[in-house]
């Protein structure tokens, strides 16, 4: 004989969310994690700006430091000319385009070292900024300015769309920007990219 069959449970119907209600709270976990890592995320791309900052400024300060810290090595008077050769230069647009060359035997070459702007040509593979280049037993009247090839040159200072230079002559109390003669006792130096500007001014030995 069959056991009695006791009252059944009716099924319960459980609510479900609504597709509304899903894409609501997908948003809601969207804003709080916003809210939550944006700082993060801000403060993560600030150190990444004073990073490169902090970079620039080294670099701008090495290079602005090595050209008088070679000049220094440069003779009194040159026997075959002048021992520093300042020519002074501009661009359309009033970007400076000074040339420096002077000799010197720092790093243990001897020769003259030449420092000017390149400007990238249209279709040309060359970096843009400032060079120097290094010529073995050259004196610094005889740089052909126009001939300086920069893949045989050193890219000191990438992006300077402007070099601006003065010198001080011993003896005398007006700077010049435009100078053949033996070191100088000043040295003025200007760099200029897009956005920044960055100056020094050194001195040199007596001779």
């Amino acid at each position: 004989m069959d056991a009695p069959v006791g009252p059944r449970k009716k099924k319960e119907n459980r609510p479900a969310f609504t597709l509304v209600e899903v894409l609501v709270v997908v948003a809601l976990f969207g804003l709080i994690a916003s809210l939550v890592f944006a700082p993060s995320v801000s403060l993560v791309r600030r150190l990444q700006d004073v990073r490169r900052e902090r970079s620039r400024e080294q670099v701008t300060d090495y290079v602005l430091r090595r050209l008088p810290g070679e000049m220094r090595l440069s003779p009194g008077a040159f026997p075959g000319g002048p021992a520093v050769v300042l020519l002074h230069r501009d661009v359309l647009g009033g970007e400076a385009d000074d040339r420096l060359a002077f000799w010197s035997d720092g790093g243990g070459v001897v020769g003259a070292r030449a420092w000017r702007i390149v400007r990238p040509k249209a279709g040309g593979r060359e970096r843009g900024g400032l060079y120097r280049w290094i010529l073995p037993l050259s004196a610094p009247s005889a740089v052909d300015w126009e001939d300086l090839d920069p893949e045989k040159g050193q890219l000191l200072f990438a992006g300077a769309l402007s070099f601006r230079i003065g010198l001080l002559p011993f003896g005398e109390k007006e700077w010049t920007d435009e100078y053949a003669g033996p070191r100088p006792r000043g040295i003025r130096m200007k760099i200029k990219t897009e956005k920044e500007e960055f100056s020094r001014e050194d001195w040199l030995p007596p001779q």
